[in-house]
């Protein structure tokens, strides 16, 4: 991904008005990796022997790539099925080799540094982050404005931010993070007002009128 791209899409994301720009991001890298594993590779000799090796895909992206799948307009159930049975198999032939030795019962689950799905987004993840360090620690003003017009992020988006700022920024470490925290506080306090209304508007004083019409802005 080159430095363009990814500081477009930041903006692009930013300026859309999303409640957490990363979510957006995090979301819309997910459904085009599922959407291209489905189309392009779920029939793939090589893909579906690494993906067998991982012990396959997390329940949540297990879950999503079956969801598609199971359409009936779709055609990638035959790979889905076909990937999932090459796994069982492993799994049986592992559980086998295991039976007398309890310790390596732990090594045949699932995990997330092993979904090749996670391991994609968190990838990606890891791009941009870096990227809103650097815009950051540069005094970027178009992104600063961007940022502080932002609608903040999500407190696991925000506390992985954080931890890269404490890794990777260096002078400027702490002016970044008030920064960062400024625009944070800035949409708790937003969304704090936003769920007083909400909660004010429910009580009886208010019309059952003046109810639905508040669920519906919200």
């Amino acid at each position: 991904m080159s430095i363009d791209a990814t500081y477009f899409r930041l903006e692009r994301v930013i300026g859309s008005g999303t409640e957490c720009f990363l979510c957006s991001l995090d979301d819309e890298i997910e459904r085009k990796y599922i959407d291209a594993y489905l189309s392009e590779l779920v029939m793939d000799a090589k893909v579906r022997e690494k993906i067998v090796e991982s012990k396959g895909f997390c329940n949540n992206h297990s879950y999503k790539m079956l969801l598609i799948a199971s359409k009936p307009e779709s055609s990638d159930g035959h790979g889905v099925a076909i990937t999932t049975q090459n796994i069982i198999e492993k799994l049986i032939r592992d559980l086998r080799k295991q039976k007398k030795h309890l310790k390596g019962f732990f090594t045949l689950a699932w995990n997330e540094k092993k979904c090749p799905a996670c391991l994609h987004i968190a990838n990606f993840m890891e791009i941009y982050n870096k990227k809103i360090v650097e815009l950051l620690s540069s005094n970027h003003e178009e992104f600063l404005k961007l940022l502080r017009n932002s609608k903040g992020l999500c407190i696991p988006h925000f506390t992985a931010l954080m931890r890269k700022v404490a890794r990777e920024a260096q002078e400027v470490k702490q002016d970044i993070i008030y920064a960062l925290v400024e625009v944070e506080e800035k949409n708790l306090r937003r969304l704090n007002q936003e769920l007083s209304e909400y909660v004010k508007m429910q009580s009886y004083e208010f019309s059952d009128e003046h109810r639905k019409t508040l669920e519906e802005f919200y």
